[in-house]
């Protein structure tokens, strides 16, 4: 367990997650965003599989040796009982979503609940076979479960296996999900913000469509109208009548989408102008229930834009395998799961206060701490493999752009 890296806004540890996060002070860090391992033994990988149920089994036995006691971790009510550590057959078979994953997930987000500042927000990706150990354990180790987001894809690859007959073993993937969680406040969220920073997100930093639009003012009815439909979607007009109003993005939603899904969507949705009217054909195309069952009509009017429903909706580019530009490589060595950096850009903008710490404990290629380093944010990044330390070095050691400071430098 050592400091790999360090500069003025990235300390890279090397060594296992749960061993440098017992380091760490308590309440030191604003939010956790990181991409743990799915504990599907993926690609064989030793680190989600065999590293998950041998950890899990290690805590395991600890707890047991320390007495009935030691089996109720900080965030947790009460214990588990005690079938679930005496039963072997749990964890003979491989991780693949099993009780030795989620006995692991609580571990190191039980860590996270104690770094993290109160109210501090936890985002996690998970798998979509997996993720429902995740959240169970994420909600065990003591948050507070706030939301899930779902990052829609259409270029994802089928991992079936193909029989007689057109039958198989596997869906397309097309979704990945994040588990939200939160960290009990003290106080009221506006308590909680004034004294830590944190508890609340950061809305309009994320907020989607973020160029400015002049929204002519009309008749006091119609001005009335729009504001009621803005709320939620976008901010909130406040100008006179006659008047033209500055309206910044629509509210965040919990849902993103890659740029497959946004031909899709408005492929069905069609095409809608200010004011919510829409043509014959895309009366056809959608129905009285189209793709949104029954629509509001009133949800499509007074923008000031014209598009289709995609321009709700965040965006960021899903592919297979990550641009060059993304993905970097030592001595031929690539981490072999990378996410977009504008998404995780977009993650730590929205729980992360400005000029915030964020924690990541499973570093992977680096791409949350790049994202740090764009968002004038601090990071905190552990990474167990060694071979994967030179992937983030390189990523941090390149010239970075760095992104507007929400929250000025201080």
């Amino acid at each position: 367990m050592t400091i790999h890296y360090v500069d003025d806004v990235v300390t890279l540890h090397h060594g296992d997650c749960l061993d440098v996060l017992r380091t760490l002070e308590d309440c030191s860090v604003d939010s956790v965003v990181t991409d743990p391992p799915y504990g599907i033994s993926f690609m064989g990988k030793e680190w989600d599989g065999a590293a998950i149920r041998e950890a899990a089994l290690r805590d395991r036995e600890t707890r047991r040796s320390l007495g009935p006691e030691s089996a109720s971790r900080p965030g947790r009510t009460k214990a588990r009982s005690s079938s679930a550590y005496g039963n072997e057959a749990i964890i003979a078979g491989p991780v693949r979503g099993g009780r030795e994953f989620q006995e692991w997930c609580e571990g190191w987000a039980t860590e996270c609940l104690r770094v993290l500042k109160p109210g501090g927000h936890l985002v996690s990706f998970g798998g979509s076979r997996t993720w429902h150990r995740l959240a169970a354990a994420v909600e065990d180790s003591g948050f507070e479960i706030r939301d899930s987001i779902a990052w829609l894809y259409g270029s994802g690859f089928p991992k079936s296996l193909n029989l007689p007959g057109g039958l198989g073993t596997a869906l397309k993937p097309a979704f990945e999900p994040i588990v939200v969680g939160r960290k009990k406040l003290a106080g009221t969220v506006a308590m909680n913000v004034l004294a830590h920073g944190t508890g609340a997100l950061n809305i309009d930093a994320c907020r989607v469509g973020t160029e400015q639009r002049t929204n002519p003012a009309g008749s006091a009815s119609s001005l009335h109208r729009v504001s009621r439909v803005e709320q939620g979607y976008r901010e909130t007009l406040t100008s006179s009548v006659g008047v033209e109003s500055e309206v910044s993005g629509r509210w965040p939603m919990n849902v993103t989408l890659d740029e497959s899904q946004v031909d899709e969507l408005d492929r069905q949705s069609g095409t809608r102008a200010a004011g919510g009217n829409v043509s014959g054909d895309e009366q056809s195309a959608t129905g009285d229930n189209g793709i949104y069952g029954h629509y509001d009509r009133a949800a499509w009017s007074g923008y000031g834009d014209t598009g289709g429903a995609s321009r709700f909706f965040p965006t960021f580019r899903y592919e297979a395998k990550a641009p060059a530009s993304e993905r970097p490589s030592v001595d031929d060595v690539q981490h072999p799961t990378v996410k977009p950096l504008d998404l995780m850009r977009w993650l730590v903008r929205l729980v992360t206060p400005p000029n915030g710490v964020v924690l990541e404990p499973f570093a992977g290629s680096g791409t949350t701490a790049e994202a740090c380093v764009h968002e004038h944010m601090r990071c905190i990044a552990i990474e167990r493999e060694a071979d994967y330390l030179p992937l983030i070095v390189a990523r941090l050691s390149k010239p970075i752009e760095v992104g507007f400071d929400f929250g000025g430098i201080q």
